[in-house]
């Protein structure tokens, strides 16, 4: 019986990663709108690899990555996530799952209490899903450039 393995990232996994995000700029859902170049993601890729503040997690099934859940900027027990699945994987249930077991997989490496996220407006998928998963809308009243795009959801991990 297959089942869901999370699993700390390794550097193998970048070109794998880079295609599930290139996916996602595709159908305009990212804060970009260009596809990553490989060797702009392979840059970044190894700082967020080396980085005692960044977190990535990847989720395999019947021994293929399906997806991956990014914890960036950990700082004062916060941090901001990004989640990506290949499309196949999107409404199966697969995204609550790979969440929920990798929250608790950084909970046993360090102190998180609570875990941000900024989803496009547009992107109505991802927010039903942070919903969804118990993240609540931060409402702010600063004026943000960005709140024109994005809404922003936070949830307090346990």
């Amino acid at each position: 019986m297959k089942k869901l393995l999370i699993r700390k990232c390794k550097i193998k996994d970048s070109l794998t990663i880079l295609k599930i995000f290139n996916e996602s700029v595709n159908k305009g859902l990212t804060g970009t709108r260009k596809k990553i170049k490989y060797l702009a993601h392979q840059k970044w890729f190894l700082q967020k690899m080396q980085s005692n503040r960044d977190f990535i997690f990847i989720g395999e099934f019947g021994g293929e990555i399906i997806g991956y859940v990014r914890f960036d900027n950990i700082y004062f027990n916060q941090c901001e996530i990004s989640i990506g699945l290949k499309n196949r994987f999107i409404k199966k249930g697969f995204g609550s799952k790979l969440l929920k077991r990798s929250i608790s997989k950084l909970k046993n490496i360090i102190n998180i209490k609570s875990i941000k996220s900024r989803v496009k407006k547009k992107n109505i998928r991802s927010i039903n899903f942070f919903i969804k998963n118990n993240f609540k809308e931060i409402v702010s009243k600063e004026k943000d450039k960005d709140k024109e795009n994005y809404r922003y959801f936070s949830i307090f991990v346990r």
